[in-house]
């Protein structure tokens, strides 16, 4: 579940529609209107791409400040007879749940350790101690401990993307309810225990087994008094075990399963067309069965951001456990530049080209994507759950963070102490303790942004290519400065940086954009003197301008 350069099985095949998208509700506090119009346009700029399938739902909580909420796009898509495509659908809302697969990892991690702690279990117990797996699965290394499945350092192959033989089995009978046993039957050893760390749902499926037997309840029951209950995280609930909540909506997978076909045929099952198509009439309990400890949570963004923000600042399961899982977090990357942990990793992907400074997990399986990442430093989780598998969720989610303002402001160690916030239509900084009486009196995250007369008129004169769409973070800044901007039409794009004496001091992109397209990129301060700068977008109808500062 954690590759996201991959299908399920590798899937070929990508049906180009045009269809109209509904646009979900959307909820904030503590972000101007602003802010809450470009993060929903990042939404839709996806959406809105004709051979976009299915919906998206996001959640940005900056914890104890602010949060936005936003969807876009189709819950369910509309089919024929034949399963093929049709116009329209069910919107995807805020408040629609959808699959986190991976992301279950960190709420599996968490309670491994707060069992050990409890002294139910030792995480330099072999799996020996707790499971007969020579009974079941020979061919596995016996003596690999608790400690390296929570690391991925078991060398056990993934049964979800390594083991064709388990796939096939799911497509042949769908409905089956499996359990962790019968799945340790199609692993295989790949490497040495300890070698390597290799990511590995069936890690965590083991792992999940073990604390059902070392305590009595299902895994179900342990998530749910131990996270769900204490934190009101109402919407969530366990895959297969538990029932989905009354008066609530799951959204429908959107994937191509034609490789399966004669497999279902075979079996007398529907057949599906070559393309992503709505693919609700392939059964799932066996995929979610399967998923177990470390894939099976079903949540909506909201509760997904909440958790995230109380696991990282240890109040899901206090600091010492916390700290354990950070601390865990390898030095060196894995194949897919990720910086494997206990059910968490560092992202070089939230954060290129900068080293990874975001926290968290993603999730990825047949018909659905999702990812939850933290920034340690600004305190904030951004969650984006999506049900088509043919999109990226971590472009939506950098597409999501480049459109949110700066608003830290302390001193390089402690940024986050000082809250920039815009009060009364003046910018201010405050302690950050100090921040939510004053977000409560209508203040929003960051500075004010400044009318100028004469741009709101140059600006109103130029075409809707690019428009409106130039955003930099952090504006001033030191070092890194981050630049996005979105294409409305098709056409040539250039972004240069001008100096106070209007002097060209450096080409950031010169090319060619399509309608839609949102670039993400930057540039070192380097050389360049503190001062005044302005980034000039010019694109066929005009120009675009936005002040940037640099400091020492």
């Amino acid at each position: 579940m954690k590759r996201f350069t991959r299908s399920w099985p590798k899937l070929t095949g990508l049906l180009i529609i045009a269809v109209v998208y509904s646009v979900g509700t959307a909820f904030a506090q503590g972000f101007s209107p602003q802010t809450q119009n470009k993060l929903q346009q990042v939404l839709q700029s996806f959406t809105n791409d004709p051979s976009f399938v299915g919906g998206i739902s996001a959640s940005i909580n900056v914890d104890g400040l602010a949060e936005w909420n936003g969807a876009s796009g189709f819950a369910a898509r509309n089919v024929d007879a034949n399963n093929n495509l049709l116009p329209g659908g069910s919107p995807f809302t805020t408040s629609t749940l959808s699959r986190i697969f991976s992301i279950s990892k960190s709420f599996a991690a968490p309670l491994i350790l707060e069992l050990q702690q409890e002294g139910k279990l030792n995480l330099n117990d072999p799996v020996s101690n707790y499971i007969p797996l020579g009974a079941i699965n020979p061919g596995l290394d016996a003596s690999i401990t608790l400690r390296q499945l929570l690391a991925h350092e078991s060398g056990w192959s993934d049964f979800e993307y390594d083991e064709l033989q388990f796939q096939l089995a799911i497509a042949f009978d769908p409905t089956h309810l499996w359990t962790p046993f019968e799945v340790l039957y199609f692993v295989h050893q790949v490497a040495p225990k300890g070698s390597v760390r290799h990511y590995s749902s069936t890690n965590y499926i083991t792992l999940g087994a073990i604390a059902e037997l070392v305590t009595g309840k299902t895994v179900a029951q342990l998530y749910r008094e131990r996270f769900f209950t204490p934190l009101g995280l109402t919407s969530m609930y366990y895959d297969v075990v538990e029932h989905q909540p009354a008066g609530t909506v799951l959204a429908a997978p959107h994937e191509n399963l034609s490789p399966f076909n004669p497999i279902f045929q075979l079996t007398g099952q529907p057949t599906f067309p070559n393309a992503y198509t709505n693919i609700s009439a392939f059964p799932y309990q066996g995929i979610g069965s399967a998923a177990g400890a470390g894939g099976a949570v079903i949540s909506n963004a909201s509760d997904l951001a909440k958790w995230s923000n109380a696991l990282f600042n240890g109040r899901a399961t206090g600091k010492a456990i916390l700290d354990t899982m950070l601390n865990s977090i390898y030095p060196n990357p894995d194949a897919q530049g990720d910086y494997l942990g206990y059910g968490i990793w560092k992202s070089t992907v939230m954060s290129e080209p900068q080293p990874p400074v975001f926290v968290g997990h993603n999730g990825n399986a047949p018909g659905y994507r999702s990812a939850m990442f933290y920034h340690p430093d600004k305190k904030y989780s951004v969650v984006v759950l999506t049900n088509y598998h043919g999109t990226d969720a971590y472009a939506i989610a950098r597409a999501l963070v480049a459109a949110l303002p700066e608003f830290t402001g302390g001193n390089p160690n402690r940024k986050e102490e000082k809250i920039m916030l815009c009060f009364n239509g003046n910018s201010i900084t405050v302690d950050r303790n100090a921040a939510p009486g004053f977000i409560k009196k209508g203040a929003y995250l960051g500075g004010c942004e400044k009318s100028d007369a004469k741009a709101a008129v140059r600006e109103d004169a130029v075409s809707p290519v690019l428009k409106a769409n130039l955003e930099v973070s952090p504006n001033p800044s030191s070092g890194y400065v981050r630049i996005s901007f979105e294409a409305t039409e098709t056409g040539p794009v250039a972004l240069e940086l001008y100096d106070a004496n209007g002097q060209l001091v450096r080409s950031v992109f010169k090319g060619n954009l399509q309608k839609g397209e949102v670039r993400m990129l930057g540039f070192e301060k380097g050389s360049l003197p503190a001062g005044v700068y302005v980034g000039y977008l010019k694109t066929k109808a005009g120009v675009t301008e936005k002040r940037i500062v640099l400091t020492k």
